[in-house]
């Protein structure tokens, strides 16, 4: 039923009285009955709502006037019907939608906050008392019973006895510990009995006899299940006394009585019945403690250490000494007149302390004769006498509503009250009501007739472990229901312009909304723009609208920080809406560093002036120092460290945005910005960021700051950076070039080549060729292997050295010639050209040119390099070509016979016959008779070794002579019980081959043998030779029996005789015998090859598989 017209509601009664006629049950007619009374008060609570829409809108259109009439940023003092609708929680108009029908689909916030359900429990007898705690519900009932339900099991109900006369239990107090398992009996007669979860009955208490208990304030270190007593507590007396006990139940379940000792530890001033008590410890000191003692007239306030940690065994009272010592001085609140209810009340809050959530006592209430004293609880550092109760307030009681009947007292006082998060309950005898404790204003009042509850109310009681809220009277229990009490709190905050507090009690982005539209209305109005800002972005205001307003008070500021906070509000997904906030952020930055950049500059020209002021004019400045004021030259500094700080914060803050937001910043718009601004800072700074470093050393070398470029590339160059920008750089800063370039492991040092081909070296006059430093470090660090590195290493080196002085040049070709990495024909091309006789030299021999490169010395007449050369050779007879050159040309340049011996016994491959016919005819024999003589006495010496190699040779031969024969007639042994080694038949069957390894094989066991281990080459060949010896055999049979059948007339080819075809069988034979004969398979090379095979083969297996099996 999501719609209703006004005719339904007759039409809903019709139906209820033909439902009614049908039931013949009359339980099932009473559950009826109850149900169309809750649809029937549901639809007062519709009449009401649509009845005062009308008004309600007139109000807000009034309300609408005001505002607009009133200047911006003010807020009307009541326009809670504005906000609801503006929340969109609020209906239409007159309640009816598109259709002319009433919506009756309520929200979750459209639900009353408080609403009185009667529970559907049968009580056995009329109730006497009630109390709840930890979802443990606990009553006691006429016939001294207690009956005990667990809420989550409710129908699981334990019943115990109390053991008086049934009829003599009227009345009692009862109490119950948070967790739900120690029940604390007390009559009016002053007998008290404790009942514990489990127990059949409740015990008696001796030692409380003649003792009424008004109040107990429990333990929170026994809040906990794991302990099975309730720890040290207070009880109050009707009498005016405390006294300190604690229950802990005993062995015996059956005993009646249960000893217990109760000490009483203090004594009201005025004696007075104790009608409540709390105990509560300080959060952050835990010995320190507060107890709160109410009657009908006052209300004590007893601050101290107790140690509750006390053994049990102690025997010393816990709160003896401060409740003692605090009432000798009381500290009170008393209300003047008759004494009141005195009900005392404290709400706990979960409060989050450094790391840990701890409930912690935070409202608390008492009733008095003249209203509610209501007030906050705050713990610091109290001591003993002093206070702990803040913004304490009297809340005179509500009068009854219109719709309360005329019969009620309006002097009548409330009974009991109850705290919750936001609200006070006030329980009457014939109704309860609800206060806010924020405005104490009447919220909720629901009446209760006494025919229909069987009596007046009796009591109220909350469950602080799951916030429930429950009531009773003699014959009913009723339960509180309390849904989002919260709902209505961000209103009043707002009321009050405590715009934090609302907006952390909003329940729905309308709401905050709202709290944030007026927030910032209130700011812009008070002047406090930049704060006005920020909760501007977070508002569903237009963005036009609101820049239009900060655009208005012409300060880049208000706009920064509204940007700024509008920035912070959008999604991944608006990258559009991000990349124009950014842009627009990054040119407000740059303008007001501008600026600010502006003001140093001119402050700091004025500070100058006026310091020449000042030197002039001595004298006056001191008078004016001694009179104690500051002259503005001393103020101008501290203004411009000021700004410079500013200007340094403002910076950063852009630096972070532009960091923050890199993906949405586009990059022309950005180096645009920077440039027309004159921000070459931030223009680096960017590209930095993007990691366009190409454009950065684009900067430097257009502003000719090269150190800088080679920075830059030195840490973000790539390779191609290197390539493009060497040439210039080389020419400008080499040194530091190079030093950059030796870090880079990742070129290619044949592209730098054009840039050094551009270093003028020579035009620079520095020492050293960075070139050749940078192909050197190539070449011998990096072990670069480019021809044409080498190759321009080479060109440097030769065009870089003396004639005198090639020792670098020689000392490369020489290291890196063996592997030809560069071209030699180029190389002496370039020795050639530039005279570098020594290397040319070098290249003649490197090329095989040997005979040119000995030339080439003797031109030079290097003698000594000439002989170095002739050695080169391989060749011996070149070797001596290239000495008898040397040889022929010291002789024609006349060198004394003496120096042409020498040479002649240094070359060890000439001799004095070589020489001789380069000397004159009418030389004189007689410088070189001496080595005439020896080179005859060598020749002799050879000739005798000769004739005895010649003599151990044929001696050598004769020996094979004699060996061979006696190989022919060697011979072996063998048994007649001699078997073949591959078949194990008898050797002697057929032919045979015997090893010297004394094993014996069958001639075609040993081909088989040796065919199944060989490669298919020699298998192929061994085929070919039996083959081959099987024809010959053929033909000489064929031939021999020639002459007895006479010539065949068949055959033309005419048949060999019968000696070459023996001779060609013992060929094959031999060949044959060489590959199948030639070692023995069983301990030959063929079994070590065989060491992987199977001793099975996959054949044989396959064959006799029964066998093996």
């Amino acid at each position: 039923m999501d719609q209703l017209k006004p005719s339904d509601f007759t039409l809903l009664q019709q139906c209820a009285e033909i439902l009614d006629l049908c039931v013949d049950s009359e339980d099932r007619r009473a559950e009826l009955v109850r149900r169309m009374e809750a649809i029937t008060q549901h639809m007062d609570y519709l009449r009401n709502t649509f009845s005062s829409l009308p008004d309600d809108y007139a109000e807000y259109e009034s309300t609408v006037r005001q505002q607009q009439q009133q200047p911006n940023g003010s807020l009307p003092a009541s326009n809670a019907y504005s906000n609801r609708q503006q929340d969109g929680l609020a209906l239409g108009i007159n309640g009816l939608d598109a259709d002319g029908y009433i919506t009756t689909t309520l929200d979750a916030e459209d639900a009353p906050i408080f609403s009185l359900d009667t529970v559907q429990f049968q009580v056995p007898n009329r109730i006497i008392s009630l109390a709840v705690a930890n979802d443990t519900l606990v009553l006691v009932i006429e016939g001294a019973k207690i009956l005990r339900i667990k809420l989550q099991e409710a129908h699981n109900i334990v019943e115990a006895s109390v053991p008086v006369n049934p009829t003599s239990l009227r009345a009692c107090n009862v109490f119950l510990d948070p967790t739900g398992r120690h029940l604390l009996l007390s009559t009016p007669q002053g007998e008290s009995f404790y009942y514990y979860d489990g127990w059949d009955h409740a015990k008696v208490l001796s030692k409380f006899k003649n003792m009424e208990v008004t109040a107990v304030a429990w333990n929170s270190m026994a809040w906990s299940t794991a302990n099975s007593s309730t720890r040290t507590i207070l009880v109050g007396t009707h009498d005016g006394k405390l006294y300190e006990t604690e229950l802990r139940p005993s062995s015996d379940a059956k005993a009646k009585r249960i000893d217990i000792s109760a000490k009483c530890v203090a004594e009201l001033p005025v004696r007075e019945r104790v009608t409540g008590i709390a105990m509560e410890a300080f959060p952050d000191r835990r010995k320190q403690h507060v107890i709160l003692i109410a009657t009908g007239t006052r209300m004590y306030q007893v601050i101290g250490a107790a140690d509750l940690e006390m053994q049990a065994g102690d025997k010393s009272a816990v709160f003896e000494a401060m409740l003692r010592n605090g009432l000798a001085n009381p500290n009170f609140q008393e209300i003047p007149g008759m004494p009141g209810p005195g009900a005392l009340t404290v709400h706990h809050r979960e409060t989050l302390l450094g790391n840990q959530i701890q409930v912690i006592a935070t409202d608390f209430a008492w009733l008095t004769s003249m209203g509610v004293f209501f007030g906050r609880l705050t713990f610091g550092t109290q001591e003993s006498g002093d206070s702990v109760i803040e913004n304490a307030a009297l809340i005179p009681y509500p009068t009854p509503s219109t719709a309360a009947s005329d019969d009620v007292d309006n002097s009548e006082q409330p009974t009991a009250l109850s705290l919750t998060e936001f609200h006070i309950l006030l329980q009457y005898s014939d109704r309860v009501c609800a206060l806010n404790m924020l405005n104490n204003k009447l919220v909720y009042e629901q009446s209760v007739a006494p025919e229909s509850s069987g009596g007046t109310l009796q009591g109220l009681t909350v469950d602080e472990a799951k916030r429930t809220c429950w009531l009773y009277s003699p014959t009913n229990i009723y339960e509180l229901v309390v849904t989002d009490e919260d709902r209505d709190v961000w209103n009043i905050f707002l009321m009050r312009r405590q715009f934090d507090a609302a907006f952390k009690h909003c329940y729905n982005d309308a709401q905050r909304d709202t709290v944030l539209r007026a927030q910032a209305e209130h700011l812009f109005a008070t002047e406090n723009y930049v704060q006005s800002a920020e909760v501007f972005a977070r508002t569903s205001f237009s963005f036009e609208e609101v820049v239009m307003r900060f655009m208005e008070k012409k300060d880049n500021r208000m706009l920064q920080a509204y940007l700024l906070s509008k920035l912070s509000t959008l999604r991944k997904q608006d990258r559009t809406q991000t990349t124009l906030l950014v842009m627009w952020l990054i040119e407000i930055y740059l303008s007001i560093i501008g600026e600010m950049d502006a003001k140093i500059s001119s402050l700091g020209a004025s500070a100058m002036s006026s310091s020449a002021a000042q030197i002039n004019s001595v004298a006056k400045a001191e008078s004016d120092s001694s009179s104690g004021g500051q002259s503005p030259a001393e103020s101008q500094p501290s203004t411009i460290v000021a700004y410079e700080q500013e200007n340094i914060k403002l910076q950063k803050e852009l630096y972070a945005l532009v960091e923050e937001y890199k993906a949405a910043v586009d990059p022309n718009t950005t180096y645009q910005l920077a440039e027309s601004h004159g921000r070459r800072d931030f223009w680096l700074f960017y590209a930095s960021l993007r990691g366009d470093y190409e454009r950065i050393v684009e900067y430097w070398m257009e502003k000719e700051e090269f150190l800088h470029a080679i920075e830059v590339l030195g840490h973000y160059g790539t390779p191609e950076m290197f390539y493009k920008y060497s040439p210039a750089l080389m020419n400008a800063e080499p040194v530091a070039l190079v030093d950059i370039l030796m870090r880079q492991p990742n070129l290619t040092p044949s592209k730098l080549i054009p840039a050094f081909m551009r270093y003028g070296h020579d035009t620079l006059g520095s020492g050293i060729n960075q070139a050749i430093r940078y192909l050197r470090f190539c070449i011998q660090k990096q072990m670069c292997r480019d021809p044409v590195v080498y190759n321009y290493y080479l060109t440097l080196l030769v065009k870089d050295s003396a004639s005198d002085n090639e020792s670098e040049l020689m000392s490369f070709l020489t290291t890196y010639g063996k592997d030809m990495l560069y071209d030699p024909d180029y190389a002496l091309r370039m020795c050639k050209r530039y005279g570098r006789i020594q290397s040319c030299v070098h290249l003649y021999s490197l090329l095989k040119l040997h005979e040119d490169a000995v030339e080439l010395a003797l031109k030079q007449g290097d003698i000594e390099l000439a002989q170095i050369h002739a050695e080169r050779p391989d060749d011996d007879k070149l070797c001596k070509r290239l000495w008898l050159k040397i040889a022929q040309h010291m002789i024609q340049a006349k060198e004394p016979a003496s120096e042409v011996m020498e040479l002649v016994r240094r070359s060890n491959r000439l001799g004095v016959e070589d020489i001789l016919p380069f000397f004159p005819d009418f030389t004189r024999v007689d410088d070189f008779k001496d080595d005439i003589c020896v080179a005859l006495e060598d020749y002799e010496m050879q000739i005798q070794d000769l004739r005895a190699e010649m003599d151990e040779a044929t001696r050598t031969a004769e020996a094979m002579q004699s060996d061979m024969t006696t190989l022919k007639n060697r011979f072996a042994i063998l048994s007649t019980e001699e078997t073949c080694q591959v078949c194990n038949e008898p050797l002697w069957l057929r032919q045979f081959y015997a090893f010297p390894c004394q094993h014996s094989f069958h001639s075609d066991c040993l081909t088989r043998r040796v065919v199944s281990s060989c490669n298919r080459v020699q298998r192929r060949r061994i085929q070919e030779l039996q083959a081959q010896f099987s024809e010959i055999t053929k033909q000489r049979r064929q031939l021999r029996l020639t002459p007895l059948m006479g010539k065949s007339k068949s055959s033309s080819k005419p048949l060999e005789s019968d000696e070459q075809l023996e001779q060609q069988q013992r060929r094959t034979k031999q060949q044959l015998d060489s590959l199948v004969a030639g070692e023995c398979v069983l301990c030959g090379e063929a079994m070590i090859k065989s060491i992987a095979e199977p001793f099975i083969s996959m054949d044989q297996i396959a064959a006799g598989t029964d066998d093996l099996l």
